[in-house]
This record gives C-alpha cells, sequence and structure tokens, in this order.
C-alpha cells in the first residue's frame, strides 16, 4: 500500500524532468504552467525549485548538494538508497522500490510505484547532444560527468518494460535522445493529452 504522499499520484500523468542536454527553459516553463506533478532528477531542482518530487540516486551528489536542497526545495526528497523521505511510513512503502541504475530510472520506476498512469520523459537524452553532457553544465568537479552514460539506455529498456508491466505508459518527449524504448511524441501533445 502506497504512503499517502505516493497516492497523490496515482491514476494521473507524471512529467519526469532530467538534465539531459536538449532541455531548454521552454521546455521548462511549459511544464511549470501545465500544473500537471512534476518529478525532476538530480540538479534539476534548481530549475524547479516547486516540484514535487527531487529523485537523485548518487550519494556523492547528495553529500554536495543536500544543504541547498534543505535550503530551497519545497517538494519531497528522495535517494534511492536510503530515501530521504522525511516520512518512516512512505520509507516502509518503499521497500518494494527498485531504482534500476540511475536517477532518470529512478524518477520513472517511483512514479509507477505511485500508480502514476502517464509518465512524460522531458531532458532524457542518454547522449552528448552537441557536446554537452548536462543542460545545467557541468557538475563539479568531486561528481562524475555521465561517466557510465553508454550504460544507461540498457536501464531505461528495464523500467520500460517494468512500467509496461504495471500498465504504465511512458513517453518520451525530450528534444534529441538516444532512447528508442519509449514511443517519441512532442512535449505539447504529451500535455495535451495528460490525465
Amino acid at each position: 500500500m502506497p504512503a499517502d504522499w505516493l497516492s497523490a499520484f496515482e491514476g494521473r500523468t507524471v512529467v519526469v524532468v532530467a538534465s539531459g542536454p536538449s532541455l531548454t527553459q521552454e521546455d521548462c516553463e511549459t511544464v511549470r504552467a501545465s500544473g500537471l506533478p512534476v518529478f525532476v532528477t538530480n540538479t534539476m531542482f534548481q530549475r524547479f525549485p516547486s516540484a514535487d518530487v527531487l529523485v537523485a540516486h548518487d550519494s556523492k551528489w547528495w553529500k554536495v548538494y543536500r544543504a541547498e536542497v534543505a535550503a530551497t526545495f519545497k517538494g519531497r526528497q528522495f535517494h534511492c538508497n536510503a530515501p530521504h523521505t522525511g516520512d518512516r511510513k512512505a520509507s516502509a512503502a518503499l521497500l518494494q522500490y527498485r531504482s534500476f541504475g540511475n536517477s532518470g530510472t529512478a524518477a520513472i520506476s517511483l512514479a509507477v510505484l505511485a500508480g502514476a498512469k502517464k509518465v512524460v520523459l522531458l531532458g532524457c537524452d542518454c547522449q552528448r547532444t552537441n557536446g554537452a553532457t548536462h543542460s545545467h553544465g557541468d557538475h563539479p568537479p568531486e561528481l562524475s560527468n555521465a561517466r557510465s552514460i553508454d550504460k544507461w539506455p540498457r536501464k531505461f529498456e528495464k523500467v520500460a518494460d517494468y512500467a509496461r508491466r504495471k500498465g504504465c505508459v511512458v513517453v518520451n518527449a525530450s528534444r534529441s535522445t538516444l532512447l528508442e524504448c519509449f514511443p517519441r511524441v512532442s512535449l505539447k501533445s504529451a500535455l495535451e493529452q495528460a490525465c
């Protein structure tokens, strides 16, 4: 049984915003204006301080950004290995949760666990678009800048299969992406067809 905060997403469309380099400020504004629930990954919390959930898979990332997140982020915080939910009931409900290996897949998996009917991906490039790694620029030197990017498509294939088995539709509205495991759609049409 999902915790109360997770059940708020049941039957809804959730937008997962990752930090792929094709992501634009216009995309972010469009998502904000939609009023849909938003899960952000990693440093995207800086562009979406009012997002519903921040999902970050990397413990080193949390060491660098924990204080800034605590001071500026208004939504739920979720660490895949030790959930920073601030809620023991939610942590217990997440025992069935699987991250699938990176923050993007983790955000999809959490939305599926929460009962989302549809997930719209944005900024899930899984490639160096125009030579860049992230839309927000490189991480500080103590963090990796997509060192394992070549392994990400396989991780997304696994979470795509998981979402299908759970009855959740996942579409990719990223402007540029290497992923082939989700149907490609424009952001406008994905938001117009939201649940």
